[in-house]
């Protein structure tokens, strides 16, 4: 099952999100620069790649409902923790688990906007953060290398060319048409993915799949049709 979780000091604080976001965000960005040179017009000069970005956004669950991933806390309780490591300016382990991709990474928290909305308790809330690369002086080392003469008398050896292997890239999927569903009366994404794909979990793509954010999850209408991933 997807998982996100936070965590400060090797591990020793953190938690895990009850409430896995509709996307997880990851903005990688180059730093070039652009420069007129003449009879040739605009060039751009690649430079070093900047930190990488993150970004999440869902809630904080002020009851249970079924689709939570981990046993919940009060809200308040995730608001002073991400506050308390923003004050603190704490380098924050960031890991995301069991999606397309993986992240574990040392990030900062450069924004945590968070709302309350009428007539529910629980916390809407983003975060956005930053990579984080651990620096400092180090001592450098200096190692010389011993110089090798060739003798009259030493054979030379033919070096051998070098193997190049060919990946062969992954074949992709065929795309399929999806199937639609109506919701009925008690009906829930969790229900729906566990009664036509199988496994209740997988109620995350059926959101995806038809642009229903996680705020919306105790909200849905009788008679939205749906379109169901394949199985």
């Amino acid at each position: 099952m997807r998982g996100i979780y936070f965590s400060v000091k090797n591990d020793t604080e953190g938690f895990r999100l009850p409430v896995n976001p509709e996307t997880v965000e990851v903005v990688n960005k180059g730093s070039g620069e652009v420069y007129d040179i003449a009879k040739l017009g605009n060039v751009n000069i690649p430079k070093n790649v900047e930190l990488k970005e993150f970004s999440v956004e869902t809630f904080f669950p002020a009851q249970d409902y079924h689709f939570l991933v981990a046993p919940f806390m009060p809200p308040d309780f995730y608001i002073q923790k991400l506050e308390k490591w923003m004050e603190e300016k704490l380098p924050v382990r960031y890991i995301y688990v069991n999606g397309s991709f993986a992240i574990n990474e040392l990030v900062t928290i450069e924004s945590f906007p968070y709302d309350e909305s009428y007539g529910s308790d629980d916390v809407n809330f983003s975060l956005s953060l930053k990579k984080y690369v651990p620096f400092g002086p180090k001592k450098m080392t200096v190692v010389k290398k011993p110089v090798l003469v060739a003798s009259a008398t030493t054979p030379k050896v033919a070096a051998k060319p070098a193997v190049v292997k060919k990946k062969t890239p992954p074949r992709q999927n065929e795309k399929v048409t999806p199937k639609t569903y109506s919701l009925i009366k008690g009906d829930s994404l969790w229900k729906v993915a566990q009664k036509f794909l199988g496994d209740g979990n997988r109620y995350p793509e059926i959101a995806k799949l038809n642009g229903i954010k996680a705020s919306d999850y105790r909200k849905l209408p009788i008679g939205l049709k749906v379109k169901l991933p394949p199985k």
